[in-house]
């Protein structure tokens, strides 16, 4: 059973370091939360650290350039940290010879590839999976409207050739303002459950800490349970809170809000009931919950 607080200063001054997601809890994808923004200003002038850790399969320049643009600045946070950088400086470390690899997702995402493309040690092929060394997954190809049954037969080719699948954004799904998109994670889900082997990048999984862990060891000595991990999805912010044995922080009102937020008395509060039955059902454990970031 979660405690329920009304705002991050509640508890925010048993914390030295947040590590705090993007997507839901600071935004939507359209615009930014101002009094989340104002929290995380406020912790950071009591000399806390601002850890930003978000599953979005781009680079960090790509993700830092559009999260100022919905007024999210630099001088909110010490660090930021994406997948899709830990995805890119995999696909580099692996590059010794030139990679043949079938991307699945938009174009847009193949800035993952950065300077890999122009040294010609990459090739991207959004055609032939029987011809690839590697399948990179940053997104659906039509997140909107894609099935996962619309990706079985390639599959099928892929665990087949026996190809790695790379997993640059293990979310499951996302809402992009009012509206609820796949994400790579279901994909990967399948690939992996069809028998192919998959390699995630983001959290749950403890690359993304170690990263978090390697930053902060510059400042102070690395205590866990002054660490506070803020986010709204269940399987990725708080399992991987769990897996590293840091306190969480669910934000209800992000991927859980149309479920878990409901009208009282004129009021929006957390259904506790319907909320406890669902952290239960995802086998996970939560120590505080929130109904905004604020």
């Amino acid at each position: 059973m979660p405690n329920i607080i009304s705002t991050f200063s509640d508890i925010s001054e048993k914390y030295t370091t947040v590590i705090c997601d993007l997507w839901g809890c600071l935004h939507d994808g359209v615009k930014s939360f101002p009094r989340a923004l104002k929290a995380l200003e406020d912790f950071k002038e009591s000399n806390g650290k601002v850890i930003l850790v978000t599953n979005a399969p781009r680079p960090i320049a790509n993700v830092q350039y559009q999260i100022e643009t919905l007024g999210i600045k630099k001088t909110y946070y010490d660090m930021l940290l994406t997948s899709g950088e830990l995805t890119s400086n995999f696909i580099s470390k692996i590059c010794e010879k030139k990679l043949r690899v079938y991307h699945i997702g938009g174009k847009r995402h193949h800035s993952i590839y950065k300077d890999m493309i122009h040294e010609k040690k990459i090739s991207i092929d959004i055609e032939n999976i029987s011809e690839s060394d590697l399948i990179v997954c940053t997104e659906p190809f039509d997140p909107s409207r894609d099935q996962l049954s619309d990706y079985e037969n390639m599959f099928k080719i892929g665990i087949d050739k026996q190809l790695t699948f790379l997993c640059a954004n293990p979310d499951l799904v996302v809402d992009v303002g009012e509206k609820r998109e796949m994400c790579a994670g279901a994909i990967a889900s399948m690939y992996e459950k069809m028998g192919g082997k998959v390699i995630y990048f983001g959290k749950p999984h403890n690359n993304v800490y170690q990263e978090v862990y390697s930053f902060l060891s510059k400042f102070n000595k690395l205590k866990a349970e002054s660490i506070l991990c803020i986010g709204d999805g269940l399987n990725t912010d708080i399992k991987g809170a769990n897996n590293e044995k840091l306190d969480s922080l669910l934000v209800v009102g992000g991927l859980l809000k149309k479920i878990h937020i409901i009208e009282k008395n004129n009021n929006t509060i957390i259904d506790e009931r319907r909320l406890n039955q669902t952290i239960e059902n995802n086998g996970v454990h939560v120590d505080y919950a929130i109904k905004f970031f604020q």
